[in-house]
């Protein structure tokens, strides 16, 4: 992976809270989920209750930031300290 890559893969598991999952980054269309109808990235993360956090830009790079800054933004995103 180029180091971009790596990086904001990287800063999106870390907003990540331990129960989710980095289900991926791809560039759509893809058959295995209809949801990815574009041809821009899309990645996402699942929750354990089944929900569905996405990204989405024209490169993988971007699309794994803008998931980092929907998790922020709707203040799902993992801080240090809040293991309990």
């Amino acid at each position: 992976m180029p180091q971009g890559l790596t990086q904001s893969w990287n800063a999106a598991m870390a907003t990540l809270p331990p129960e989710w999952q980095m289900m991926g980054v791809v560039r759509g269309p893809r058959e295995v989920d209809p949801k990815i109808l574009s041809a821009s990235w899309l990645a996402w993360a699942r929750g354990p209750d089944g929900e569905r956090v996405e990204g989405q830009a024209d490169s993988a790079e971007g699309a794994l930031d803008d998931l980092t800054n929907v998790m922020r933004k709707s203040g799902m995103a993992f801080k240090v300290g809040n293991e309990g």
